[in-house]
């Protein structure tokens, strides 16, 4: 391959890679409060939404960067939106907040955006009311919440 084949290749990959990049940063679906459209709470969302996924998990917004369930209680009902979950660079909200997803009405939270997860975040659960509910006091690198919690770990959820 010739010298000016190689670079337009290269060239070529970076503007798609950017272009990628840049449209879901715009337009990835993310969870709102509020919103219904989610489904099978409590399920690992990353076992569909994926890059190899289903096809009808790439038609719902592709597959999730960061995604899980979050109940109420004693971990037996999805919660109905009455919160948040934060990701801190730093343990107890220290830091800087890298991102903050609202609960939907199934208790799901869920981004197709790209998030940093570095060396790892430290999630938050906070209520309606702005008040720390539930916090990890190990940093994760791993976005797929129910990969953990609902299996061996305790499910997420509110008191």
């Amino acid at each position: 391959m010739n010298k000016t084949a190689i670079y337009f290749s290269i060239l070529s990959l970076l503007i798609f890679s950017c272009s990628r990049y840049d449209e879901l940063m715009k337009n990835g679906k993310e969870s709102k409060a509020g919103a219904s459209e989610s489904h099978n709470s409590g399920l690992n969302c990353a076992s569909c939404h994926n890059k190899q996924g289903i096809s009808e998990a790439k038609l719902e917004g592709g597959w999730w960067n960061i995604s899980g369930t979050i109940y109420s209680g004693a971990g037996t009902t999805a919660s109905a939106s009455d919160g948040t979950v934060e990701l801190w660079s730093g343990p107890n909200r220290t830091g800087t907040l890298v991102k903050k997803m609202e609960i939907d009405n199934l208790g799901n939270i869920f981004t197709a955006k790209v998030v940093a997860l570095g060396g790892g975040v430290f999630p938050v659960l906070v209520n309606k009311n702005g008040q720390v509910v539930k916090k990890m006091n190990e940093s994760t690198a791993n976005g797929s919440c129910n990969s953990c919690h609902g299996n061996t770990t305790p499910r997420i959820s509110f008191p």
